[in-house]
């Protein structure tokens, strides 16, 4: 049976467990941050999902003078029931699993980045040191041991909660009703695997405007597989070979940065 995560932020209290959680488990490494205050980014450490921050918990603030709040969300793959990022994978690298999880094989990702490209909710991350895209699991080792994902076990305030989907989605329509807010996740991209509750609307809380429907166009197996085995090898290849240069160019900016990048920051 389909199984989904509901994330209710009106019960966040940003304490970050679930952050720390997904890195222990996956051993993500820590990654030099430092604290800002600038828009869109306010005391978000760090900043922004990376290749090594697969889950990220948000400062949003909200309202102005005695009705400012700092509200939390939070960013992660939502692992759609027909994801973008598999139907345009070239290598087959990406699988959507039958009780839920959207993974990413990085042994069979070239870095073509077209998962990047056309993810709506502009979830994964590429690594031009390992020249490989990366994003949340959803814990699929857990799942099948019968436990939840990392992040939802950890949670000190039950804003996270996993199971059945549609006991996932049934508490989260209650939840939003109960304190007339909105709910992301449900029709977005036809669908997905994570509901999250909020109390305004969720684009004030960061969270991108998604149509419920895909763009009405063919997956790249609709144009590789029709070529023929020998064109399809080329095709793929040049895009692996395409990928290895834009990989070297991406890593020499990326070292280049680091020389001239000055000490200090805190570390997550």
């Amino acid at each position: 049976m389909p199984k989904a995560i509901k994330f209710d932020s009106t019960r966040c209290i940003a304490c970050h467990a679930c952050q720390v959680a997904c890195k222990r488990w996956w051993e993500l490494e820590a990654e030099k941050t430092t604290l800002s205050a600038k828009k869109g980014t306010e005391w978000t450490n760090p900043p922004d999902l990376t290749p090594k921050t697969w889950m990220l918990v948000k400062f949003v603030g909200t309202g102005k003078g005695d009705d400012f709040r700092w509200r939390f969300a939070q960013e992660r793959c939502m692992h759609c029931l027909n994801p973008s990022c598999r139907n345009v994978c070239p290598v087959g690298a990406i699988t959507k699993y039958e009780n839920g999880p959207v993974v990413i094989n990085v042994d069979v990702c070239i870095g073509c980045k077209y998962c990047v490209a056309v993810c709506p909710f502009r979830i994964p991350r590429y690594d031009a040191a390992t020249n490989k895209t990366y994003k949340c699991t959803m814990c699929p080792d857990r799942i099948r041991e019968g436990m939840g994902p990392a992040c939802v076990e950890t949670c000190p305030t039950a804003a996270l909660e996993f199971g059945e989907r549609e006991e996932m989605l049934t508490k989260a329509l209650e939840r939003r009703d109960r304190i007339k807010g909105y709910i992301y996740g449900d029709t977005e991209n036809e669908g997905t695997s994570v509901f999250i509750v909020t109390d305004v609307p969720p684009e004030q809380m960061g969270y991108h405007k998604v149509a419920k429907t895909q763009p009405a166009s063919m997956q790249i197996k609709d144009f590789i597989e029709p070529a023929g085995t020998v064109v399809a090898l080329a095709i793929i290849g040049g895009m692996a070979g395409l990928s290895y240069i834009s990989h070297r160019r991406e890593k020499e900016i990326t070292e280049e940065k680091k020389d001239t990048e000055p000490e200090g920051g805190g570390q997550e």
